[in-house]
């Protein structure tokens, strides 16, 4: 018991510290940017001197980075998240409007994506076929090798909403990586065995390719939602749907370090967090 306790303590311990680092590489990253430090508010001719310089010294309060991030994490500590520089409102309130949305979009199309991929994988493997494997091969190569962008733009040109986009981009890989991991399991010698012995389909996969599948894919599934995350923000972004990739999208157009300090933090916090419930989930299985 003692041991388990270090263990899930470890585990926290470094996706807090990977969150950290994360947090901290990217407004590295906005740091160096070219034109970081030039607002264009500064070009408004309605402004007064004194709103200009009052501009010009929330630029320099973030001129040394270590020091904002050490402030940043110190009002972070107390529930302050800071506001943001471009829409002038308080960042945990934008947090909370728009991540419901993302959620609800990651979760419907990882669903959505799963579900093809299971269907395409069992298809091939209980009809096998050389026309079927190779139309899907051909299929899941084009889909993968399309851009997350491009697809963000064939779903705003044909109406399809953004959990569809998601599913599309994840679709391919879950599709050859469940494929693959079905293959390799038909060809294992208690699977031959039931086969020779008569044992009808459905219950060689329940009984004989399920429980040897399922530890990797239930690793898998986290790293699913990882990539979903990742794919959302591009396609909230060119689909204009009112979430956190649009969110994310904007605040890096405007040069907004607070905010892109607390989204960083936030996708770095969700990546993290579901690779390690897929292990954690995969060790409790095996």
């Amino acid at each position: 018991m003692r041991h388990r306790i270090y263990q899930v303590g470890r585990r926290l311990a470094l996706l807090l510290l990977l969150t950290l680092l994360g947090g901290l590489l990217g407004a590295t990253l906005v740091r160096l940017a070219p034109g970081y430090g030039v607002d264009e508010r500064e070009l408004d001719p309605r402004l007064s001197q004194q709103t200009i310089e009052s501009i010009r010294a929330s630029n320099r309060a973030h001129s040394s980075l270590l020091v904002y991030y050490a402030r940043f994490l110190q009002g972070a500590a107390h529930g302050d998240f800071g506001d943001s520089q471009w829409l002038q409102r308080p960042i945990a309130s934008l947090i909370r409007e728009r991540l419901p949305v993302t959620l609800r979009s990651v979760l419907l199309g990882t669903l959505l994506a799963w579900l093809a991929a299971l269907a395409a994988a069992l298809a091939v493997s209980i009809f096998p076929n050389w026309a079927l494997d190779l139309s899907s091969t051909v299929m899941s190569g084009i889909l993968i090798a399309l851009p997350v962008a491009v697809v963000a733009m064939l779903a705003v040109y044909i109406g399809a909403p953004v959990p569809v986009a998601i599913a599309a981009v994840l679709v391919p890989k879950l599709f050859r990586y469940v494929r693959n991991l079905l293959a390799h399991a038909n060809a294992q010698p208690h699977v031959l065995a039931a086969q020779a012995r008569g044992v009808g389909r459905p219950r060689i996969l329940s009984h004989h390719i399920a429980p040897c599948v399922s530890p990797a894919l239930l690793a898998l599934v986290g790293v699913s939602l990882s990539m979903a995350f990742g794919a959302a923000i591009p396609i909230e972004a060119l689909c204009d749907s009112p979430g956190i990739g649009q969110l994310a999208w904007q605040a890096a157009l405007n040069r907004d370090l607070p905010l892109i300090m607390n989204l960083t933090l936030l996708t770095t916090l969700i990546t993290v967090a579901a690779n390690w419930l897929a292990n954690f989930s995969n060790r409790r299985v095996m």
